[in-house]
């Protein structure tokens, strides 16, 4: 597993066949291209997928400002957010609710609880197939910067697909599935909906 920025950077760079670096300062096109385009990777993959290690929960306050229009109150977001999975009030997930400009959007009055995936920068804190998954879209990223080969590139972007496709299976089975809702009437129990 990758315990560094580092070490998921040398990681696409060897699997492109390019030199490793020391830092993402060094003075290299590819620590360059690393520094540039590493926190964009990472945030965009940890968005891809309720990553386990990425979850986060939050109690959020409504905003003194109400939206424009649409609905009643607007409930900042804490700022490591990259994605909202589920806004609950007292437990209960809301229905309609939206994430837009910085705020979850609803109707309901808070204060509004929120599972979120939250930006993680620690390397150290992230599952390995995380790290596979990182280092393969940072390699496909890059590899037409570096190499120029728009075939390299369209390669490990079909190999970041299969990474993503193969964390999420084992990542999605580290919890117990969501239960049905119970049948609200004995006609809905005996037909089992």
């Amino acid at each position: 597993m990758a315990t560094s920025v580092i070490e998921i950077c040398n990681n696409a760079l060897t699997d492109l066949g390019e030199e490793a670096i020391a830092s993402l300062g060094d003075n290299t096109k590819a620590a360059r291209l690393c520094n540039q385009r590493w926190p964009a990777v990472r945030d965009a993959v940890l968005r891809a997928h309720p990553w386990n290690c990425a979850l986060a929960q939050a109690e959020l306050a409504a905003s003194a400002t109400s939206p424009a229009w649409r609905h009643a109150a607007a409930y900042p977001l804490p700022a490591d957010c990259l994605r909202v999975l589920e806004a609950c009030v007292g437990g209960s997930p809301l229905d309609e609710w939206e994430a837009q400009a910085g705020a979850v959007h609803c109707d309901a009055q808070g204060p509004l609880q929120l599972l979120y995936i939250r930006r993680v920068d620690d390397p150290r804190l992230y599952d390995p197939l995380l790290c596979e998954t990182l280092t393969a879209r940072l390699a496909a990223t890059l590899a037409y910067p570096l190499t120029a080969s728009t075939s390299l590139a369209q390669s490990f972007w079909g190999q970041y697909a299969d990474k993503l496709r193969e964390a999420r299976g084992v990542d999605a089975r580290e919890a117990a599935p969501p239960m049905a809702p119970a049948p609200t009437t004995w006609l809905a129990a005996k037909l089992g909906r």
